[in-house]
């Protein structure tokens, strides 16, 4: 699905929002989430949807855009203050430089609102000024994703399916090793007698990945 096609969806979205009589004296406001798996692409999405919703000129097929629904766009901000802003203007800024570069990937949730004024549809279109909507599209870190396995499991359920996956792969078994031993065993978590485990799983896990293989970022898993 192409951005001109989610964009159509969004504003249809709001069309029917600002058709309805629910909220007179307040401006609706749509949540959009976006999450996928690291590395999918999930900033670049966002950067570009508001890009294309900002100039509308970029995007002729845009139904809303084409028959006057949307007036103007325009970026305000974020509603909750405890949640960092999604830089917008630095991720359009690196897409679209001269020697262009892929933005960084999402490491915490954060937050941008984007604000369309909108000519209502319905019966009492006609009888009504244009309304302003805003979207709050949050962006979720791609790796939450992995953790949803996690909500119907222990601790110690999920150390045991971490170590079962760890036998075979790169350097698993040496992380299995020093896991089985005393020195691993008797040391506290965060200490430094749990360094030299933390450590040897931390590798696993690099090179795990680098083999297309996923382990569970997080607590260090614990055999039993």
């Amino acid at each position: 699905m192409g951005i001109a096609a989610i964009a159509d969806q969004i504003t249809r979205s709001v069309e029917g929002v600002t058709s309805t009589l629910t909220a007179p004296f307040t401006d609706p406001v749509i949540r959009l989430g976006v999450t996928g798996l690291s590395r999918a692409g999930k900033t670049v999405f966002i950067t570009s949807l508001v890009a294309n919703l900002l100039d509308r000129g970029r995007m002729p097929q845009l139904t809303a855009a084409a028959n006057g629904a949307i007036k103007t766009a325009f970026l305000q901000p974020q509603p909750d203050d405890t949640v960092p802003r999604f830089a917008y203007e630095t991720h359009l800024a690196r897409l679209t430089a001269p020697d262009p570069s892929w933005p960084e990937g999402t490491r915490q949730i954060s937050e941008l609102r984007l604000s369309l004024r909108v000519q209502p549809a319905g019966l009492l279109s006609g009888l009504s000024g244009p309304r302003v909507v805003h979207i709050d599209i949050v962006d979720y870190p791609g790796e939450w994703l992995l953790d949803l396995g996690l909500l119907d499991l222990t601790y110690a359920q999920w150390s045991k399916a971490a170590l079962d996956r760890a036998k075979g792969r790169p350097g698993g078994d040496a992380y299995l090793a020093l896991a089985a031993t005393d020195r691993c065993q008797c040391a506290f978590v965060g200490t430094a007698g749990s360094q030299p485990c933390h450590s040897l799983y931390r590798a696993s896990e690099r090179r795990a990945r680098c083999r297309v293989f996923r382990l569970h970022a997080g607590a260090v898993p614990v055999a039993r």
